[in-house]
């Protein structure tokens, strides 16, 4: 294959800049262009980059085929994190004879030659993107390469199966059916419990990776904004005692026990002839729509309203609620137990002005979002492909436990198996199209 290289490191100003080659001219190349031209593999050397005149003082380390992360020969220039000088040694390396990567090419490299398989290789990118510590927990988990073991393992019950089914096939004579058809069953009992653990997991590893959407929703004047400000300690939106002042959706991303949430604070929802307003109150509506739990607010210092059943209703029928009895602070003229007794709603009692529940509401949005075993031992799935291939699998396994049940020929059932089998090596990438691994790593960063 060419040599490719990229810078590695976000664009901008920096203490260091890291820019990436890998392919079998990456040293011969590296050799044109710095001043120290015997470099031992793994060792960090000091030297100048110069195109005629320096460029630039820097660390370069080579890195022998197959132990690089491409399994390729690999170089890494270290350089002073200026904008001007990485583009100017990476110019000096393209006109020596490399070509620009594309977007995850290095990675891809690593999953074709061997050194991870597509399951790590997105890891890797799922590590960069993690918006908290247990994301990045998972994604290590997924990148040590806990998941393609599984699913290999898996791979590996199946292969004995069909290896089993071809032999009776092959030898009729031996009267094999009868205990290969049981010992199918058994296999495919016990894999299609995994595989549904693992299907499991993924409504809890997706929002462990991606976060969950909280709408925070409630007639104008209520205290939205407020709540918002306070979850996250400083003046994000403006507050003021005139309703209608916040027009537009407001989102921010909150750590909760290191489960990301993004906290979306919505305009008023209320009928208005103010143009800019409606559409406000138009996208208020949208949030709710997508949100994963609603902040349903209420105002204890105002009389349970007519709006307030409204918002409520519409609010429940989008999915979960967590009612909020805020300005509890303020002499009360709605109560919990009047939400309880008209809208079938727990409240809890809060007061954004003060602090006071806030910090009991978060923990009960922890709890309504995830259970404390999100992180427990074993596989869990972050990866809507992951999730679906699964599901491919799984429907293959119950369609050759059925077969097999109702002694379908040997030939049907062990297509159904293959078909498992298929589905599964989608998730390392051992049954992938070159199109879909295409696909899959031109979605990685540049330089990755």
């Amino acid at each position: 294959m060419h040599t490719i290289c990229a810078i590695a490191t976000a664009p901008g100003n920096a203490g260091i800049s890291i820019i990436r080659m890998s392919g079998d001219t990456s040293l011969m190349i590296l050799q044109r262009v710095f001043s120290k031209k015997q470099l031992e593999p793994r060792v960090m050397t000091l030297g100048t980059i110069s195109d005629g005149e320096p460029i630039d003082r820097v660390l370069a380390v080579y890195f022998a085929a197959p132990a690089s992360y491409t399994g390729e020969d690999m170089v890494e220039i270290h350089c002073h994190g200026g904008m001007i000088v990485t583009k100017q040694i990476l110019d000096l390396l393209l006109k020596n004879g490399a070509q620009p990567a594309e977007p995850g090419e290095f990675s891809k490299r690593a999953f074709l030659n061997g050194k991870m398989d597509v399951s790590q290789a997105e890891a890797v990118s799922e590590l960069i993107s993690s918006l908290s510590e247990k994301s990045a927990k998972m994604s290590m988990r997924q990148l040590s390469g806990e998941l393609g073991s599984k699913v290999s393992k898996m791979q590996d019950e199946l292969t004995d199966v069909l290896a089993s089914i071809h032999t009776a096939l092959a030898y009729p004579e031996e009267d094999l059916e009868e205990s290969i058809i049981s010992d199918a069953i058994e296999k495919a009992d016990f894999l299609l419990d995994e595989i549904r653990s693992l299907i499991d997991s993924f409504k809890r590893g997706k929002l462990m990776r991606e976060g969950a959407k909280v709408a925070i929703a409630g007639k104008p004047n209520v205290g939205k904004s407020s709540l918002l400000n306070a979850i996250l300690g400083e003046q994000r939106a403006i507050v003021t005692h005139i309703p209608g002042t916040t027009r537009d959706v407001i989102s921010e991303y909150y750590n909760i026990r290191g489960l990301p949430i993004q906290l979306v604070d919505t305009a008023g929802i209320r009928k208005t002839d103010d143009i800019v307003e409606k559409i406000g109150v138009e996208r208020s509506i949208e949030a709710l729509n997508t949100a994963d739990i609603t902040l349903l607010i209420f105002d204890a210092s105002k009389e349970l309203s007519e709006q307030d059943v409204e918002i409520a209703l519409k609010a429940k029928s989008q999915g979960e609620v967590i009612a909020v009895l805020n300005k509890s602070d303020l002499e009360p003229k709605l109560s919990a137990k009047e939400i309880s007794d008209k809208l079938n709603l727990q409240p809890h009692l809060i007061s954004a002005k003060t602090g006071e529940g806030v910090d009991a509401l978060l923990d009960e949005m922890y709890i309504s979002i995830m259970s404390d075993d999100a992180l427990a031992e074993g596989v869990t799935i972050t990866n809507a492909r992951h999730a679906a291939a699964l599901k491919e699998a799984a429907s293959a396994l119950e369609s050759a436990k059925e077969g097999a049940e109702l002694g379908v020929d040997l030939d049907c059932v062990s297509i159904d198996i293959n078909d498992a089998w298929s589905a599964l090596g989608k998730i390392t990438g051992v049954t992938l199209s070159e199109e879909i691994v295409d696909r899959i790593f031109e979605k990685f960063c540049l330089g990755k």
